[in-house]
């Protein structure tokens, strides 16, 4: 999202607390660029564990009371003096604020957490493009409607789809690609509050018939043609950038593991 002064100011005080074990996730690791189709008003921070989520928490927040910003800590989903999965907190300097979320999520990735020079460390695009392809199957939230077209302009709806069966086992591709579909749509009054830039809705119902429906051709394509193509795997190229092998055959499967590895390519000795 194009961040506001206030949001840079906050996320330079958190962003040296950042590492692998607590990173950025959701739209902020798509949207913190300055051309971004959307705002947020809050920031999340992923933990594969849920001690890490305990202690990081809370380094957040004296480092931010020690910058001189309140901190209101929410406990919606359970106490801060105790183990919890979710935190939350609202970061309050004057008129201005933002929201804080800390959440322990899965550590099943298809790529290791990575450096940024903004955000220190965060999410693989390609993981955060699985993360909303699954969030869009289950619920209609208008940001993930704007992200999944936009994480669509970098890597294949169809691979998205694919790969992203692989951290829900209960999907199959045209299954998913079905649930989102269906929830696919924009909350009537939400658009205008959330976008950074003109974002034309029926342009984008358009957009996203039409890769829907392309996704949906190749994923039938790809099932007819290489029934034995395990479901659930990402496919890269030599450099390790996700693509579609349907478009490429000489892409080749990666699959997804625990916090995720990369891509490597061994000589092979000839006969």
């Amino acid at each position: 999202m194009p961040l506001t002064k206030f949001q840079h100011e906050v996320l330079g005080v958190i962003v040296a607390n950042r590492s692998e074990k607590s990173h950025f996730a959701g739209g902020l690791v798509l949207n913190a660029a300055e051309d971004s189709p959307r705002y947020s008003k809050d920031f999340d921070v992923f933990h594969d564990e849920v001690s890490d989520l305990d202690v990081t928490s809370e380094h957040d927040v004296v480092s931010l009371e020690s910058a001189g910003y309140a901190v209101e800590k929410l406990n919606a989903y359970g106490e801060w003096d105790k183990p919890s999965s979710f935190r939350k907190a609202i970061v309050k300097r004057g008129d201005e604020q933002v929201s804080l979320d800390w959440a322990h999520d899965s550590a099943f990735r298809y790529f290791p957490i990575v450096t940024d020079p903004l955000l220190g460390w965060r999410l693989h695009l390609f993981d955060m493009a699985v993360n909303k392809a699954l969030a869009l199957s289950a619920r209609t939230v208008t940001r993930d409607y704007i992200d999944i077209l936009e994480l669509a302009r970098i890597y294949p709806l169809e691979a998205i789809v694919w790969a992203a069966c692989g951290k829900d086992e209960g999907f199959s591709p045209l299954f998913l690609l079905a649930m989102m579909r269906r929830f696919a749509k924009i909350e009537p009054g939400t658009l205008d509050k959330i976008r950074a830039r003109e974002l034309d809705p029926i342009a984008m119902k358009i957009e996203w018939i039409t890769i829907s429906d392309k996704a949906e051709e190749e994923i039938i394509r790809l099932a007819d043609t290489r029934p034995d193509m395990p479901i659930g795997v990402a496919f890269v190229d030599d450099k390790g950038e996700p693509g579609w092998i349907g478009a490429n055959p000489d892409l080749r499967i990666h699959y997804g593991s625990i916090r995720g590895c990369w891509p490597t390519i061994s000589a092979v000795d000839e006969p």
